[in-house]
């Protein structure tokens, strides 16, 4: 029984290490995502890829190895926006105290910080 629980516990561990190796190792080359415009760009030419892919009746071993290619990228832009959006939580936070507390120049510093990083988000361009 002893036996049965330590194998257990050691295949637990393999896999968690194979786990922590794959996730620090890159089968292939992506693009880096250093700012927000850059990661939408990226955003939305490989999810124009990935859409291409992912609505074909009948998907080849090919197109699987297509689309794990294209995480790479994909997975790059997503973290940079989780990045921007979470200083933009931050300074609206400061905005919203601000208001609270009738501080006005923090209320300009911070709003102005917060409108041009959502202005990224939500403008409308094309990508180069």
């Amino acid at each position: 029984m002893n036996k049965l629980i330590i194998s257990a516990i050691s295949s637990v561990f393999l896999v968690i290490s194979a786990a922590s190796a794959e996730e620090k190792y890159s089968h292939f080359p992506s693009l880096d995502a250093p700012n927000t415009t850059v990661a939408l760009d990226n955003l939305a030419k490989f999810n124009q890829k990935l859409q291409a892919i992912a609505s074909k009746k009948d998907l080849t071993p090919e197109d699987m190895v297509k689309v794990h290619e294209l995480t790479y990228t994909l997975e790059n832009a997503v973290l940079r926006l989780q990045k921007g959006l979470n200083t933009i939580a931050v300074d609206l936070e400061k905005v919203h105290k601000a208001s609270e507390r009738f501080d006005q120049q923090t209320l300009r510093d911070s709003s102005e910080k917060y409108l041009t990083a959502t202005q990224l988000i939500l403008a409308d361009k094309s990508c180069k």
